[in-house]
């Protein structure tokens, strides 16, 4: 009878197993656009499409946006757009959706006549809650928006073969906010969050790309914004390179130089907000600082705005503060923080320039967040913060979210990028990464509590259950069995990858069983690695009565325990197959 049962179970996990669809998603990079090789750009080719962002809509779409300083129209950057691409199946494939314009082609306001050209730091960000007249669930766009680049004409008119091979010095720099109540096709504009003035080089030839009619040589523009929702307001942070003598010690109001148009400029910066009631008829608040960076001696005038603190992001930690990263330029590491309780008082907290990323603690064996600038911080919906910047490819996650959790580095397939976009994707519990020049590259990355059915692996010789040790994060964290628990590490989603293979893919940190180096010897480790397609990731479930063989497809040896030991912490390794139980393993669905 209790064969028969067994048997009866088995049959319909078997049925459960081939019926679970070949996976859709892929950890493996692919090109979400490709910037043609005889593209006419305003500034270096190298950077002239880039800065890419995306988002999740309440219907599971997800949107992406990025520059493209490509030639306008007008054969200037006057009429150039930012292109909105979509992916209806969680991030496999993106098709071109809509190309949003500049505020002089959408508005009859003369007011916004200036601004001809849409061109970078998309950020979109979906409402969570009514803000005034706006809906919850609207879609939200923040950019750049400008006039002409100037000395992109000058140098045209000049050389009508001249080629840019960096930044130019656009006019009438802002920020514009834009509106979207159907997924992204079509949008309107609502208002300018902020103004600055002349570009004057930056960011890639500060101070060095003056167009003739920037008389006084003005270098104050205004970039990447941040947009969240704090008490009922929508909330925008940005970079600033406006001139300020400093703030408002008990407000954080900012405090410009009279002279800011015409007095020689510092090239400094400042991450600032501004906070609007989403009402029609209102304005945004006065800008507030959030990091001063050093103060420069300028024509015999204090000015803050060294070191260029910039790219600012804002997430709530689950310990009821909130977190700021920013890059930094003067002086330490290059990526900073600030941790405060309330979003709006940052200039308040961790002084003019805030603390070194190093500084927030890891998880034996990872080492320190990465650098490089162009950080880029986000929550998942269960709490959990992933964290990456420009220098390497890596991700560190803090399982708790807490202010003062430890941090984990873990592996992705994705190499580093300027300001490398991470967007969880709601349907399939995995994070989608973007990033890239020229070609915009995206992938999918499993970091652990994805979505689907996961499963304990009951080793039929121990009753023991395969176990990522002490729950680590880490790529190459060994593999062992360990009496059941009930913990996530031991749970594994078990999918189909097609030809008969199976992924294994741990609850807690998203990894997959694999086997160290890639190794076809007996004994090999079996640890956890990043998905990566790799064949010694795949695995063929063989029936063995009310078990399984789990046999990699590298190198056609299963699943043991060494030396077939019961004990808990035994290493898993990979093995001839040769009929022992500790090479069989249960599949029990895991709750």
């Amino acid at each position: 009878m209790r064969t028969r049962v067994l048997t009866a179970g088995l049959a319909a996990l078997l049925l459960i197993l081939t019926a679970l669809p070949a996976q859709a998603v892929s950890p493996t990079p692919r090109t979400l656009y490709q910037l043609p090789g005889n593209a006419q750009c305003t500034k270096g080719y190298g950077n002239c499409a880039g800065v890419p962002k995306a988002a999740a809509l309440p219907n599971g779409r997800l949107v992406a946006g990025f520059e493209k300083a490509t030639v306008g129209p007008s054969g200037t950057a006057v009429g150039q757009v930012i292109p909105v691409y979509k992916s209806d199946d969680d991030g496999t494939t993106w098709q071109w959706l809509s190309d949003v314009r500049a505020p002089a082609y959408l508005s009859n306001d003369p007011a916004y006549a200036r601004y001809t050209s849409n061109w970078a730091s998309p950020y979109f960000y979906v409402l969570p809650q009514n803000v005034g007249g706006l809906a919850a669930g609207t879609l939200l766009l923040s950019t750049v928006v400008t006039g002409e680049d100037v000395y992109y004409t000058e140098q045209k008119a000049a050389d009508p073969d001249w080629v840019p091979t960096n930044d130019g010095d656009r006019r009438d720099m802002a920020i514009a906010l834009y509106a979207s109540t159907d997924q992204g096709a079509s949008w309107t504009f609502l208002n300018i969050i902020t103004t600055g003035g002349r570009q004057g080089g930056s960011a890639g030839a500060i101070g060095r790309r003056i167009a003739r009619a920037n008389t006084y040589q003005q270098v104050d523009p205004v970039w990447e914004p941040y947009l969240m929702v704090y008490g009922n307001r929508l909330v925008a942070y940005y970079s600033d390179e406006n001139d300020y003598t400093g703030y408002n010690p008990s407000t954080g109001v900012l405090t410009m130089r009279p002279d800011n148009g015409t007095v020689g400029d510092s090239h400094g910066q400042v991450l600032a907000h501004r906070t609007w009631n989403g009402n029609a008829t209102s304005g945004w608040s006065a800008p507030v600082l959030d990091v001063a960076g050093l103060t420069q001696n300028v024509g015999g005038v204090g000015q803050i705005g060294g070191g260029r603190p910039g790219m600012p992001n804002v997430v709530p930690t689950t310990d009821g503060r909130w977190m700021l990263t920013y890059e930094y330029f003067g002086g330490g590491d290059n990526v900073r923080y600030k941790i405060s309780s309330n979003p709006l008082t940052f200039f308040a907290v961790g002084g003019e320039a805030g603390t070194n990323i190093s500084a927030l603690p890891v998880t034996s064996g990872s080492p320190a967040l990465v650098t490089g600038g162009s950080p880029v911080i986000i929550r998942l919906p269960d709490g959990r913060l992933l964290y990456n910047a420009a220098a390497g490819g890596d991700v560190w996650v803090n399982p708790s979210g807490s202010s003062t959790g430890a941090w984990t580095r873990q592996h992705t397939t994705m190499q580093g990028a300027y300001f490398r976009n991470l967007t969880p994707v709601p349907r399939t519990g995995r994070v989608l990464i973007v990033g890239g020049f020229d070609t915009i590259r995206h992938a999918d990355i499993d970091f652990g509590r994805s979505a689907g059915a996961y499963y304990k692996l009951i080793n039929r010789k121990s009753g023991k259950a395969l176990d990522a040790y002490r729950a680590d994060l880490q790529d190459g964290a060994q593999l062992v069995q360990w009496a059941d628990n009930g913990g996530y590490n031991q749970h594994w989603h078990v999918t189909d990858v097609g030809g008969g293979y199976r992924t294994l893919f741990n609850r807690n940190s998203g990894r997959m069983v694999s086997i160290w180096q890639t190794s076809t010897a007996d004994g090999a480790n079996a640890v956890q690695w990043v998905e990566n397609n790799g064949g010694d990731q795949q695995w063929e479930l063989i029936p063995a009565g009310s078990y399984y063989k789990i046999r990699a497809r590298h190198s056609g040896k299963v699943l043991s325990v060494w030396e077939g030991a019961t004990t808990d912490g035994a290493r898993v390794v990979q093995w001839t197959d040769n009929g022992g139980l500790d090479q069989q393993w249960q599949l029990v669905p895991a709750s």
